[in-house]
């Protein structure tokens, strides 16, 4: 009678059935590699991977991945990562991938056809949920990190999603290393890429969208190539069908392979262009700052395209000749034109001669910060490129001080809004400071600078804020935005609710900007009867 038990120690194959004389035939020596899966893993993989019929598998897994598109669209519009993690984690989109990996290392044609299917079915799924929430939510000016952190794939993405790949795939053989595959899930992240890819198409953002695809088609044919490899090399596949599909396998992972190289060429391409693109900056910034040398200056923003180098100054002291800084650029930027945009301040000093326990708000400054708001907004329309430095009233004089690039534009239509809810002053003035524009190059470019990224940004949140001030009587006493941080002060006699303006502030800076937000009570102070002191005195000097 045939033997037909397992081997106990797992190293040999079971015996073979009786020879033609009726005595049994030796046990053959496994490979080092076939030990490590035996035909009840096997059955497991097919199970957990749905290669084998699971009952009402589609239902869940279409349930699963839509719930997995809608955290990540929320969490990439709010830009939080810990909600994208969340997505990460609840997406199933795994198991198909690694599905479509283990068919076509087990060479089952069908099989790899319905795991190609679902594949490509969970993808446009994806993109479609995204781009419907996305319809559904506010329109943003600018998009959030989360969403332009995945739009730029280089071979740092391939690298994790070979190592990602393997290791999901091992994790799914061998049972006891089934705790990595959540890390693993967070490693290859493939779907918020999909949910990028419906936020930017939404957006109109088809180059961006582009990337965010080419990110997702990295991860895939990463998974699925180091998948094939790992699930033969640990046994999964069983030497008798390894060996009667050798050729199917090997044309398959061709064709994976083939995949992987033509997104590949453009990873390396975009790598090298990011190296590029960082040196240039670096050196570029370097010879800004040997230019601006001593001068009282500050470097706001270098923007670098194919045309032109971009350089906005801001400081009371004028930049030196744009030759200059042409000449020290030269070696660097090869045939692009260079752009000085220099925002001139004057420097201003207060000086207290004894600081107030509490201050008062009085209908002036009331009054200050409805001209404010008005000048602000006819400023915006007018000009937009133009800054509104101050509103100075006083009994017999009402002086605006702005900034912007070209000539200073007439005040009527601001007189008309004036007049309509306020009584002007006799001498109403416009002080214009033109921004200076020095550009270098056979071919000038438009006069008319369009304000830096961090420049809108700020101008936008001062527009917040003094609406802000409008809507709650206060007085807005300065708003300062580096990049990074956002400083507000207001004045006024009951602190109020700062909720909206934070929301304001953070949906124009993004949810990362630091938002501090200063609040000074002012109330009336009465000497009392029976003193003759003199009330505390504050002058400043400008």
């Amino acid at each position: 009678m045939a033997d037909t038990s397992e081997p106990a120690t797992g190293d040999v194959e079971p015996s073979r059935p009786p020879g033609p004389h009726g005595t049994l035939t030796a046990p053959r020596p496994l490979a080092w590699w076939q030990n490590h899966c035996t035909p009840e893993d096997r059955r497991r993989v097919m199970t957990e991977l749905a290669i084998t019929r699971v009952p009402d598998w589609g239902f869940r897994f279409t349930v699963m991945l839509t719930l997995s598109v809608i955290v990540a669209v929320m969490g990439l519009s709010a830009d939080s990562a810990a909600v994208v993690i969340g997505a990460m984690l609840l997406a199933p989109l795994m198991t198909p991938v690694l599905g479509l990996a283990a068919s076509l290392s087990m060479g089952l044609v069908g099989k790899t056809a319905l795991s190609m299917v679902r594949v490509g079915l969970a993808t446009a799924g994806s993109i479609l949920v995204a781009y419907l929430l996305s319809l559904l939510l506010p329109n943003e000016s600018l998009l959030p990190d989360e969403v332009w952190s995945r739009t730029s794939p280089d071979l740092r993405d391939l690298a994790v999603g070979l190592a990602a790949g393997a290791a999901g795939a091992y994790a799914t053989v061998r049972s006891d290393a089934s705790s990595s595959l959540p890390g693993v899930a967070v490693a290859v992240a493939l779907v918020p890429p999909l949910a990028v890819v419906g936020i930017t198409l939404e957006a109109g953002e088809r180059g961006l969208a582009g990337g965010a695809f080419l990110l997702y088609a990295t991860n895939l044919a990463a998974i699925v190539l180091a998948g094939v490899i790992v699930f033969v090399v640990t046994g999964f596949v069983p030497p008798r069908r390894l060996a009667r599909t050798t050729t199917r396998l090997v044309v398959s992972t061709v064709l994976v392979g083939v995949l992987l190289v033509a997104v590949t060429v453009p990873l390396v391409q975009a790598s090298v262009d990011a190296a590029e693109s960082a040196s240039l900056t670096q050196d570029v910034a370097e010879r800004v700052d040997a230019w601006r040398g001593d001068l009282d200056l500050d470097v706001v923003d270098i923007d670098i395209s194919d045309r032109r180098v971009l350089v906005a100054v801001r400081g009371p002291d004028q930049p030196r000749g744009d030759d200059d800084l042409a000449e020290r650029l030269g070696p660097v930027i090869e045939d692009r034109a260079v752009q000085v945009v220099w925002t001139r301040t004057i420097a201003a000093t207060t000086t207290t001669t004894t600081t107030p326990a509490t201050m008062m708000i009085s209908d002036r400054d009331r009054l200050v910060a409805r001209i404010n708001t008005i000048a602000a907004g006819w400023l915006a329309s007018e000009v937009p490129e133009a800054d509104l430095q101050a509103v100075v009233l006083t009994d017999d004089q009402l002086r605006f001080d702005a900034t912007g690039p070209g000539s200073a534009p007439s005040i009527e239509g601001l007189l008309e809004e004036l007049e309509s809810e306020i009584s002007l002053p006799a001498d109403v003035r416009l002080n214009w400071t033109e921004r200076q524009v020095l550009t270098n190059g056979p071919d000038p470019i438009d006069q008319t600078i369009p304000s830096t990224p961090r420049e809108l940004q700020e101008s936008a949140m001062a527009e917040a804020a003094t609406r802000f001030a409008g809507a709650h009587d206060l007085v807005l006493t300065g708003l300062a935005f580096d990049g990074v941080r956002v400083e507000v002060g207001l004045v006024g006699e009951r602190q109020p609710d700062p909720t909206s303006l934070i929301e304001d502030l953070e949906a124009i800076g993004g949810s990362r900007v630091d938002i501090d937000i200063w609040f000074t009570g002012r109330q009336r102070l009465e000497a009392p009867s029976t003193t003759t002191s003199s009330p505390a005195t504050t002058t400043t000097t400008a």
